[in-house]
């Protein structure tokens, strides 16, 4: 499969799942979200191009993730090395409560907003993941959005 069919395909399953995890659908979405998410995931629903921070730091107050990003809007992509979309793997070391913080540049600020904070719980470090979306969809009015989706079985929300 080439690398842009990878891109769109993972780009196409984040947007499904952060709808589906926002409107409470977990059921059959889990064992999809294991193989294409890492732990933390951020994706750009903005329509423009976005570029920004994310941390996230973990139950003992370490910072566990630290990391700058470029995403280009959902349809903007020219080449196969820009994405509207980034996974983070081996974040989530410990069970407890991480802290994911995203700062947008000045330039990428949605709807006015630059910032978020949302603490989320992890129960399980192998079957947690974290989407951050980035702009609006349908079912979710806010311009940063954090969605937590557990593999092993419940879906919990959370949106900023």
């Amino acid at each position: 499969m080439s690398r842009e069919r990878s891109r769109r395909r993972f780009l196409a399953g984040a947007s499904t799942a952060t709808v589906a995890a926002l409107a409470g659908c977990s059921g059959i979405l889990n064992s999809a979200v294991s193989s294409i998410f890492e732990d933390v995931n951020v994706v750009n629903n903005a329509g423009e191009p976005i570029s920004g921070t994310i941390t996230v730091t973990d139950p003992n107050d370490e910072t566990v993730l630290e990391e700058t990003f470029d995403l280009v809007s959902e349809d903007g992509a020219e080449t196969e090395t820009e994405s509207g979309a980034v996974r983070y793997d081996d974040v989530f070391t410990t069970t407890g409560s991480y802290t994911v913080s995203i700062t947008l540049d000045e330039d990428s600020a949605v709807q006015g907003v630059r910032e978020s904070e949302e603490t989320v719980e992890v129960a399980d470090t192998d079957n947690t993941n974290v989407i951050v979306a980035i702009g609006e969809t349908e079912e979710a009015s806010g311009p940063i959005n954090v969605a937590v989706i557990d593999t092993d079985g419940d879906t919990d929300t959370s949106t900023g």
